[in-house]
C-alpha cells in the first residue's frame, strides 16, 4: 500500500519557529483547561491529581540554550535560565561572553531574601502556589515583563 509523505504527521512543516516562551510554556505544564489540572476547577479532586504534571512547585530551575544564526559571533548564543517552579518563575537571558554579572542575578545566598533572582523566584511560588486562581494573573504579568526585558 502506497502513502504519501505528505500525509505523514511526523513529516509536516511547522507553522512557525519554536520560541523561548513555547519551551517555557510547555515545561511549566500542569494540564492546563484539562480535568487533570491540579489549579482547575475542572474534573473533580481525584483527577486533579491523578497525573504529575511537568510543572510542579518541587521544581529548582530551567535552562534554555538559544542559538541565534543571525547574531555576530561573540553574542550567538544565550543561556535562559529560571529558578524555582516553572508554572511561577520567569527566564533571563544569560550570554558567554560576559566577564560580569548584576549582583541581584549572580549573588544567591544561604540567607532567604528578595534581594536575589533565585530566591525571588522561589518566594513567588511559595506565595502563589496555594493561591494559584487570585495570582495567576500577577504571574503572567511578572513573567511577560521581565521575558520583554530579556529580549530587549
Amino acid at each position: 500500500r502506497h502513502t504519501r509523505l505528505a500525509s505523514v504527521s511526523w513529516a509536516r512543516q511547522p507553522e512557525r519557529k519554536v520560541t523561548i516562551e513555547d519551551i517555557k510554556y510547555v515545561l511549566s505544564s500542569h494540564y492546563q483547561g484539562t480535568p487533570f489540572d491540579p489549579y482547575g476547577q475542572l474534573g473533580d479532586e481525584r483527577t486533579r491529581h491523578m497525573c504529575r504534571p511537568i510543572g510542579i512547585n518541587r521544581q529548582s530551575q530551567l535552562s534554555v540554550m538559544q542559538i541565534r544564526p543571525y547574531r555576530p559571533q561573540a553574542s550567538r548564543a544565550v543561556q535562559w535560565i529560571a529558578y524555582g517552579s516553572n508554572p511561577f518563575n520567569t527566564l533571563v537571558p544569560f550570554f558567554p561572553n560576559v566577564d560580569v554579572t548584576p549582583a541581584y542575578l549572580e549573588d544567591t545566598t544561604t540567607r532567604v531574601t528578595s534581594e536575589n533572582f533565585y530566591w525571588v523566584n522561589r518566594i513567588i511560588a511559595a506565595l502563589c502556589d496555594g493561591a494559584f486562581r487570585s495570582t495567576s494573573n500577577a504571574v503572567e504579568r511578572y513573567q511577560e515583563k521581565t521575558g520583554a526585558m530579556g529580549h530587549r
